[in-house]
């Protein structure tokens, strides 16, 4: 009989097996991972805790992965249309856009989201509320050659971004990438640059790649060549770029990102606004490209609900007159954690409930309990609310416990909020 640190008990377990749903199963949980996946009924012959925690009504999942999320101006859009002169300053204050990020931050947990990625020109304020919260945090390093708050000009974006990558590289909460944005955002040197810095360091890049016609129009008649074999030319594709939101894609463009296996991020309720409602999310996974979810910026009203850009992606994928064309459940699950993982370079320890993988689990309330796993299964995409989840742990540690978050003060956080406007 073996003593750990806690025992998860659930109606049903998403197993990392083909996805598989487990009935009436426990997840061991020794320090910050999982040590075993066993049916219930088998714990008292192996394992004792003073920890054991009983969901009878649930099924219990790998933590979500937020692959693309514009934190600090959450609350833009809404507050940008008062009238108040007041609210336009606040939007670039330090302390608005830290308490920002926080209510973010608790909305993500609320939201069954363990790890995301940010791509806005705040990172050293992500990186603050980030450590607070223990959440995981995948943070962009802006290099442009636009002013931003973050820099002026590229020299100053490749200074400070390599500056704060020195300091923060081997802090255990984040990770951190080189966030160049658009193709049209930085000079043909400036990317030359990024390429030796990636390289050297061994660095993620990712960037927004064909999504708008026109600035590929643009950047075709500009280099004579479509962006994707500039990029390789330069010698920047590798399983460590990612590209955000590709449309307007040709075969040769899919061959050359299947060549170097990159990893493409789709935020469907943005494509949705941008008129680009046939995803082409399947053309990817078809051509072995894996693809992962993101929320977006939220200055154009997305929200932080993974599984309902879960769900969108399914509706896009049924306007093809194909069947074969629609996304599958296994699919779809991979679009929200196993697939994002990967992107991060996580793969190995996060993204599936598996023994020797990060304790990174969330519970959701299931309504059907009559159901066998076939059924569930199929209906799953539905089954999975956001408002339904009540339980998450991070490495083992619960920071949301019966939907109410244990490392943050959330009635403080939206009053200091509220105040700050109010001023």
């Amino acid at each position: 009989m073996q003593n750990v640190d806690k025992i998860i008990s659930a109606k049903w377990v998403l197993s990392s097996k083909n996805d598989g749903l487990l009935r009436n199963h426990s997840v061991i949980i020794e320090g910050n991972i999982i040590k075993d996946i066993l049916p219930s009924k088998e714990i008292s012959k192996k394992y004792r805790t003073n920890n054991h925690r009983l969901l009878e009504s649930h099924i219990i999942t790998p933590g979500l992965v937020n692959n693309n999320i514009c934190l600090p101006h959450i609350f833009s859009r809404e507050y940008l249309k008062s009238n108040i002169p007041a609210t336009q300053k606040n939007i670039n204050n330090k302390e608005y856009l830290e308490l920002s990020t926080e209510i973010a931050l608790c909305q993500m947990i609320k939201n069954g989201i363990t790890t995301f990625t940010d791509t806005s020109t705040y990172p050293e304020i992500i990186l603050k509320q980030v450590i607070k919260s223990g959440v995981r945090a995948n943070i962009g390093l802006p290099i442009l050659s636009q002013k931003t708050n973050w820099a002026e000009k590229e020299q100053e974006y490749f200074k400070k971004s390599i500056g704060f990558y020195d300091e923060y590289r081997d802090n255990p909460s984040i990770k951190l990438y080189l966030n160049l944005n658009g193709i049209h955002m930085l000079s043909k040197s400036g990317f030359g640059k990024v390429s030796q810095i990636a390289s050297e360091l061994d660095m993620p890049v990712r960037m927004y790649l064909h999504e708008n016609l026109g600035k590929l129009n643009t950047f075709k008649k500009k280099y004579k060549q479509r962006p994707i074999k500039f990029l390789e030319e330069l010698g920047l594709l590798s399983n460590s770029f990612t590209a955000m939101n590709p449309f307007h894609m040709t075969k040769s463009d899919i061959n050359i990102m299947k060549k170097y296996k990159v990893h493409v991020v789709h935020t469907p309720s943005l494509n949705i606004m941008s008129k680009n409602i046939y995803c082409n999310t399947k053309l990817f996974l078809k051509n072995n490209i894996k693809v992962s979810l993101g929320t977006g910026e939220h200055t154009i009203g997305s929200s932080i609900n993974l599984l309902n850009e879960m769900r969108l992606a399914s509706l896009l994928s049924r306007l093809s007159v194909n069947k074969i064309d629609y996304l599958t459940q296994s699919e779809l699950l991979g679009l929200i954690t196993n697939n994002g993982a990967e992107s991060l370079g996580l793969d190995f320890n996060t993204g599936k409930l598996k023994p020797k993988y990060s304790a990174d689990i969330i519970s959701i309330k299931i309504n059907d309990l009559g159901m066998d796993k076939i059924d569930l299964y199929k209906c799953i995409e539905s089954e999975l609310m956001s408002n339904n989840i009540d339980n998450v742990w991070i490495s083992g540690k619960q920071i949301l416990k019966d939907k109410k978050l244990l490392t943050i003060n959330e009635d403080m956080l939206y009053h200091k909020f509220t105040e700050l406007i109010k001023n």
